[in-house]
């Protein structure tokens, strides 16, 4: 990815991982930001967060390492020296309104003919819409998400990440390498367009299938799975919480042997994993009883040892403690500050460089 020059002039969230995603992996990526505020998540501060730095830590989440340079593009200068960029890059990332897109010389059909090796990868916020303004809670909202999070007895939630904003920078990531690879086959004027609509949709999985081929609709229930039981139930220690992923009767019946509780393998109500998923309520009161004694980390390593698939549920401050892989994936910013990687894998060349290969 040394060779990919990428011309970022996407703002807020998903475009912008995009970018820092490819940086991650090498490319040289030059984000545009128009004075004097620049990007609008520069002040989307925390409550209590410190007013001392330029940035805030939304902002230093979506932004690695990259070529900052700030250009009013309203202005003659600033489309002059834009086409120039537009010339020299490899990749447009943009999520501009729809009626500034000829304002910026930014339309598709036009950019393509003035550059046709450009890759042009827009996000906009509703297929359904597309001169619609997008906002990830409305977005988790109207594509379900909002709908099945939380619990029976409580108002819809909103996921805590931008979820919407995530899915999208990976489905513009996905566009990138497809258009960088069809571009080496020869093909010129590549533009793809991401709605954070559709990658909501998209992202509804087995959810989806659930209403499509069984006409059931999704109801809150927690963290416990639709499909599964015990399988996403949170259940209590002396000091935090553990989450269960038990999948089948083998591993529902270790469970119960480390809990002590293995006549639960023999009721009626329990046998099968239809019968826990119908009577999961009474089920995960009864395991709680048994849980609440452990200590979480040593219970999920006895679990772990029984086969019985469970997880536990760890603050932030316990997921970037030293030693962890949290700590050690940790990425710096240019401007000294942490963030979490974007990028989710590692990448060996185990047989070397051969002589044609193809950037």
């Amino acid at each position: 990815m040394e060779r990919v020059r990428v011309l970022e002039l996407a703002s807020v969230l998903a475009g912008p991982l995009a970018g820092t995603a490819l940086s991650e992996r090498g490319a040289q990526v030059t984000k545009v930001e128009c004075p004097p505020h620049g990007d609008v998540t520069r002040s989307w501060r925390s409550a209590g967060e410190s007013t001392s730095s330029p940035t805030s830590a939304y902002y230093e989440a979506a932004n690695g390492k990259k070529e900052l340079v700030w250009m009013d593009l309203r202005t003659t200068e600033g489309l002059s020296w834009l086409d120039d960029a537009l010339a020299n890059h490899d990749v447009l990332l943009e999520n501009f309104k729809a009626s500034d897109l000829a304002r910026f010389g930014l339309e598709p059909a036009d950019l393509a003919r003035r550059h046709p090796h450009l890759i042009h990868v827009r996000l906009i916020g509703f297929a359904s819409d597309p001169s619609r303004l997008a906002y990830d809670v409305v977005v988790q909202a109207e594509a379900g998400f909002m709908h099945m999070n939380g619990h029976p007895d409580q108002p819809p939630t909103r996921m805590p990440v931008a979820l919407m904003d995530i899915l999208a920078s990976q489905q513009m990531l996905t566009a990138v390498l497809e258009g960088l690879l069809e571009r080496a086959t020869g093909k010129t004027g590549i533009f793809a367009e991401v709605s954070l609509e559709e990658c909501g949709i998209a992202a509804l999985a087995n959810q989806a299938t659930n209403w499509l081929i069984n006409g059931q609709s999704p109801k809150r229930n927690g963290s416990g799975h639709p499909n599964i039981a015990p399988y996403g139930d949170v259940l209590p220690c002396t000091e935090g919480w553990i989450v269960l992923a038990v999948g089948n009767d083998r591993q529902f019946a270790a469970l119960c042997q480390v809990l002590g509780c293995s006549s639960l393998t023999e009721d009626a109500h329990f046998q099968t994993n239809a019968d826990r998923v119908i009577n999961r309520g009474n089920l995960v009161s009864l395991l709680a009883l048994a849980t609440n004694s452990w200590e979480k980390e040593a219970l999920e390593l006895a679990l772990r040892k029984a086969g019985a698939p469970a997880g536990v549920v760890r603050s932030l401050p316990e997921v970037f403690a030293e030693g962890t892989v949290g700590a050690a994936r940790l990425q710096q910013n240019p401007s000294g500050q942490m963030r979490a990687p974007v990028n989710g894998y590692r990448m060996e060349f185990l047989g070397g460089v051969s002589g044609n290969s193809v950037d």
